[in-house]
């Protein structure tokens, strides 16, 4: 049985030609060549090669990718698709899925890079074969397997800003069949990148360690893995006054990381995770049962962000899901799966407004919000002559939103204000069809019509507003995958067009108060993606891609819009003909990599480039994020043994500035700067 955790990569760096990926963008083992998908996959040589370490730098790689980040969470955006609610119950427009497990909550997609095999971005609607909110696309972290014979790796980095990190990973056998890993990873960086004005202490820093572990168990028809994580994380981030804000405020600027609060930021995170998969062989079937349960909690406070506003916000979530999928045995050029999912989510949060601005009442608002979903789904695809597949799916989602114990308390007057439970049923179809030919050995084209759904609801943090619509995405694509010159070009281009529905868009309500999520009319989104790998001779490798993207509302009534001192425009704006936010119109990268061997051991070049181009972070298109330009290198050492070695990197090499993050609200305009120049060093060791 191939499935999901068995699919890894093929040949290895060294070789006269590109290697071969497998993926699972179709729930099953396919090389990625053959899949009628526009797929970015990066094996974990890839990740190391160009420095990327956790999934925030992932955009660094993959150009139709943008991630931006508050200190709760990290929210991505496929061409011009993606979603920025605030609270652990806004669920991503970008699915994230960890070892074929939806992790659902944007609180928890924060991830960082030590244990996993590779890494599949799946580009537009997932939503036959991987269901709800995967209406931009899907993120797959796929992590190692398990091995029966012992291995062991270890490593240890210091950086500037004292920035310590550990990496540890085990892996062995423990009975015949039963095979177990085991990775831990810590990070502390003990210096910011600024300092809080106000009390004098560090800020942009941050600290995270996990513990992760996979348990296979392989019989002769019956596959079972128990996956264990979990995770803490701790951040002080804080935001500043763009320039804008701070010319309308008359305020001077901090400097680049600096703040000025009377009370330190704190964001503080638990994830725990469990995940069983059993998977049976049944002669005519694979039948696969899923179950996972996870929680998330979180505790945030005293920073302006969307909806958390000057306070503190108190965040805490459990996830259960389960999933039965019957994969059919390719026979008679018939490759057919079928499935039925469901889906439980809650969320209690509070959240507790201080500062001046709020006084004397100061606000606790607290409420429950609880999200269940089931759905059944199919889809085949049929060999119709040699050469020529149709590939057809249905799925059919059943989703039920409800808030509860909704209330407002007002300390200082020792009076609440409570809300009605309040609660939505929608149900959806999704589909999926898909057209492709093999033109020749190494060149396949596709033609193919997704239509994709974001489930609504209520705004846990404005119960009282009005419910927002799920958003639905058509998206139909070109595509042209070619492998040529004797296997030393891989090039994937793909064009596509989207119609796009009701879109979800979170706004700040109240005077700053808190948030809401309402529905932006309609909007289209048009471009052009590529991906390619070049190896030109042995030992030398260069991959990159390219993004072009054209996302405008078509109509938006009502669009908020901010001043940079916070002043509203009464009754917002129409947006149309605005572009979206978080969609540059270009973005590039190219990464290349040099291994020399030696008697002495292989050293190894490698570095990166990436470009983003100008994006907006407000629909009034106001508010803007300046084109940038990154680079990193890495230049690294191991043993003819491969036993020992040692990595000298830098990242953002040309200290540019950029932001990871800008906001406008009833405080006025602010921002968030990604990391400056960082480098250091990194032992390592294999056993």
């Amino acid at each position: 049985m191939q499935s999901q955790s068995q699919a890894e990569s093929g040949s290895q760096a060294g070789t006269t030609g590109v290697e071969e990926i497998i993926v699972t963008a179709q729930r099953i083992g396919e090389n990625l060549q053959d899949v009628p998908i526009a797929v970015t996959a990066l094996s974990a040589a890839a990740l190391e090669a160009r420095g990327l370490t956790n999934n925030q730098s992932l955009e660094g790689a993959i150009p139709s990718l943008t991630m931006t980040k508050s200190a709760q969470s990290n929210q991505p955006y496929l061409r011009g698709v993606g979603s920025n609610g605030a609270a652990g119950v806004d669920e991503m427009s970008v699915a994230t899925y960890l070892d074929g497990f939806y992790i659902a909550s944007p609180l928890s997609n924060q991830y960082n890079f030590n244990n996993l095999a590779r890494i599949e971005v799946l580009k537009g609607p997932q939503g036959t074969l991987f269901g709800r909110n995967a209406t931009g696309g899907v993120i797959q972290l796929i992590t190692k397997e398990p091995t029966q014979e012992r291995q062991a790796q270890f490593d240890i980095g210091y950086g500037n800003y004292q920035t310590i990190d550990v990496n540890g990973y085990v892996s062995g056998g423990l009975a015949p069949g039963l095979a177990v890993d085991l990775a831990v990873q810590h990070h502390n960086q003990l210096e910011g990148y600024g300092v809080n004005l106000g009390t004098g202490t560090d800020v942009y820093l941050n600290q995270n360690s996990s513990v992760r572990s996979k348990w296979v168990y392989t019989g002769s028809s019956t596959k079972i893995t128990l996956l264990l994580n979990y995770d803490r994380l701790s951040s002080r981030l804080i935001l500043q006054n763009t320039p804008e804000a701070d010319a309308a405020f008359g305020t001077t600027p901090l400097g680049r990381f600096n703040g000025l609060e009377g009370v330190d930021p704190q964001n503080k995170a638990r994830r725990m995770f469990a995940g069983l998969r059993v998977e049976q062989d049944l002669g005519f079937a694979n039948l696969i049962s899923a179950s996972m349960v996870a929680k998330y909690n979180q505790r945030y406070g005293r920073q302006r962000d969307p909806g958390y506003p000057l306070g503190e916000a108190i965040d805490e979530a459990m996830q259960y899901s389960q999933e039965f999928l019957l994969q059919g045995k390719n026979k008679s050029g018939i490759q057919w799966q079928a499935g039925a999912y469901f889906f439980d989510y809650s969320s209690d949060i509070q959240l507790i407004l201080k500062g001046s601005q709020f006084a004397p009442l100061n606000p606790e608002i607290s409420a429950t919000g609880k999200t269940s979903s089931s759905a059944i789904f199919a889809q085949v695809t049929y060999e119709i002559v040699p050469s020529l597949k149709i590939t057809g799916g249905l799925r059919y989602t059943w989703d039920k939103y409800e808030t509860r114990k909704a209330k407002t308390f007002l300390p200082s007057l020792n009076f609440t204000a409570t809300s009605p439970d309040r609660v939505t049923k929608t149900d959806n179809p999704t589909w999926r069809l898909a057209l492709d030919y093999q033109i020749g050995p190494d060149i396949m084209a596709y033609v193919s019509y997704n239509r994709g759904i974001k489930s609504g609801g209520y705004s846990i943090y404005a119960p009282n507003t009005p419910k927002f619509d799920p958003e639905k995405l058509d998206a139909y694509e070109v595509g042209l995958k070619t492998q040529l010159f004797d296997n030393a070009v891989r090039f994937n281009v793909a064009g596509f067009y989207y119609d796009y529905a009701n879109l979800q868009v979170n706004t700040i309500i109240q005077g700053g108060l808190s948030s809401q999520i309402l529905n932006a009319a309609s909007a289209r989104i048009y471009g052009i993606d590529a991906d390619f790998e070049v190896v030109p001779f042995r030992n030398f490798t260069l991959s990159g891609g390219f993004g072009i993207l054209d996302a405008k509302y078509r109509d938006f009534p009502g669009a908020p819009s901010t001043s940079p001192n916070g002043v509203a425009v009464p009754g917002g704006i129409n947006a149309a003909g605005n572009y979206l936010v978080n969609a540059p119109k270009f973005s590039a990268s190219l990464s290349g990599t040099y291994v020399i061997p030696s008697s002495l051991g292989d050293f190894r070049v490698s570095g990166t480039v990436s470009h983003k181009g100008r994006s907006f972070a407000t629909a009034d298109n106001l508010l803007a994020f300046p084109s940038y330009t990154l680079v990193s290198a890495l230049l690294g050492w191991t043993n003819t043994a491969g036993a020992v070695g040692i990595d000298l990197w830098a990242s953002n090499l040309t200290d540019e500035r950029y932001y990871i993050q800008k906001t406008a609200t009833g405080t006025g305009w602010s921002q968030l700067d990604g990391p400056p120049r960082t480098y250091g060093a990194r032992l390592k060791a294999k056993f």
